[in-house]
């Protein structure tokens, strides 16, 4: 997707988006409730409700339909029918009686995000069904979308922009604002120098103090869909008291990344607020959660919450490893161990993850207080292959580990475990060559001196034909 076509998504969907925008963007203040006021929003639309002809939220439908397109015959879209049809469903029961509004496309991007238009187009990241642990993590955030649809949000935040502001300024207040949350959400380093070239020349710090009051304001909402998202799953019989650990989760992902920039983000100080939205967030859906039960948390056995994730990671076993290795592209191996570390708790899947942590650390490559990266990434690889589940690439890249080491023989034998397991891959002549390379060095040939060459006495040459003893016939020949 272009640099402009990723602006336009995230402005028609910049409420929606708004679940995974920087903790720099995300207006805070001290003295919210943790109960937030859902009277004070826009009422709940029809099932099936249209926008009147040539208003202004038709032509929001109208421009959102392009976008919905571009999805639609995107290549990053996940067309697989079982990973579609098992997302959907949780839409579905959550949606309710707007199921038949929304549409769902579940996009191969390694980023925690979810959005749902005004029109029901609804977009969900690989990055976010990797991290959800349970189906009702999955439910809370669809119900949180789902609020966000149904009040009508993004047409409430045009509306107060517009209000507010003449609309070629609110129109650049917010292209500036939502373009922090697309460079965040872009899925290659060229995306995020596109779109930040494009809107480099909106931000002026004369718009700080408008922007800062654009995203209170949109924080509002974001507190009201996150009230809606246990409301919705709560009605859909999904289990409500793991919700705030969604948001403690990310906390600690934040906190484990390998870039001192990201592991400040939720507590720097900066003119949008000083201290992390996430903080509110857990408070609120605690005390939400607690309203929703009579006054008591909602309660759920170790054993139940164990089965919970098992039964979660059955559907989505067949991509975890495409999810991981998808996740490794965004370069911050500090995250991916912590999720790897998170998705390890219940001993399932012991090969594959495993393999992704030698992964994890054989990329970053780096020496610490706990040793080599590279000599944990062995340990990590000898693990994987102690289960069944483990890749056959463990062997290769196991090899390759060793031969970084100067241990040929371990490589040699590794290569050859892995030749034996995927004679047909399409790098095994290269993994061959560098087993023959490789036993080269441990086998070199031997070296002949010319002391050492043989003497041979070269055959009398004949002067003459005539003199040339005739050739004695071969046995069985004809004379």
């Amino acid at each position: 997707m272009s640099a402009l076509k990723s602006l336009r998504a995230v402005l028609l969907t910049g409420v929606a988006l708004s679940i995974a925008l920087p903790f720099a963007v995300q207006a805070q203040t001290d003295a919210a409730p943790l109960l937030v006021n859902l009277g004070n929003d826009s009422p709940e639309r029809q099932p099936g409700q249209k926008p009147v002809p040539n208003s202004l939220e038709a032509g929001i439908w109208a421009e959102t339909a392009k976008v919905e397109h571009d999805a639609r015959t995107s290549g990053e879209r996940d067309t697989d029918p079982a990973l579609e049809a098992y997302v959907g469903s949780v839409l579905t029961r959550v949606a309710g009686p707007f199921s038949g509004d929304v549409r769902l496309y579940v996009m191969d991007r390694p980023f925690f995000n979810a959005s749902m238009a005004a029109t029901g187009y609804t977009e969900v990241w690989t990055g976010l069904l990797l991290r959800c642990e349970t189906e009702d993590d999955l439910a809370f955030v669809l119900g949180h979308e789902s609020g966000h649809f149904r009040h009508s949000h993004v047409m409430r935040q045009y509306q107060a922009m517009k209000d507010g502001q003449n609309a070629a300024l609110a129109a650049s207040i917010l292209l500036s604002a939502v373009a922090l949350g697309a460079s965040l959400n872009a899925n290659s380093y060229s995306a995020i120098r596109d779109i930040n070239n494009v809107t480099s020349g909106l931000v002026n710090l004369t718009y700080l103090g408008t922007i800062a009051a654009l995203m209170n304001y949109s924080r509002d909402m974001e507190a009201q869909a996150d009230a809606y998202g246990l409301i919705y799953a709560r009605a859909a019989n999904y289990y409500t008291g793991s919700a705030a650990d969604l948001w403690r989760e990310r906390l600690n992902e934040t906190a484990a990344s390998d870039y001192e920039k990201v592991r400040r983000a939720p507590s720097r100080i900066n003119v949008f607020g000083d201290h992390p939205l996430e903080a509110d967030r857990i408070s609120a859906l605690n005390a939400r959660d607690l309203s929703l039960n009579g006054g008591k948390a909602s309660f759920r056995s170790p054993e139940d919450s164990k089965a919970a994730r098992a039964a979660y990671r059955d559907h989505i076993r067949p991509w975890l490893g495409a999810w991981l290795k998808d996740d490794l592209r965004r370069q911050d191996y500090g995250q991916t161990l912590y999720i790897i570390g998170r998705l390890s708790r219940d001993g399932l899947d012991p090969g594959l993850l495993n393999f992704y942590k030698g992964e994890a650390l054989r990329l970053r490559g780096k020496r610490g207080a706990e040793g080599s990266d590279m000599e944990n990434a062995i340990t990590a690889y000898k693990a994987a292959l102690e289960n069944p589940d483990a890749p056959k690439e463990t062997w290769r890249q196991l090899g390759d580990v060793y031969r970084h080491f100067g241990m040929n023989t371990d490589a040699v034998d590794a290569f050859k475990h892995y030749i034996a397991l995927a004679p047909d891959a399409q790098d095994a002549w290269m993994v061959q060559d560098q087993i023959d390379t490789l036993s080269r060095d441990l086998h070199p040939a031997p070296v002949i001196t010319p002391t050492e060459a043989p003497t041979t006495t070269p055959a009398t040459v004949n002067s003459t034909p005539a003199e040339t003893a005739p050739a004695a016939p071969s046995s069985g020949g004809t004379t």
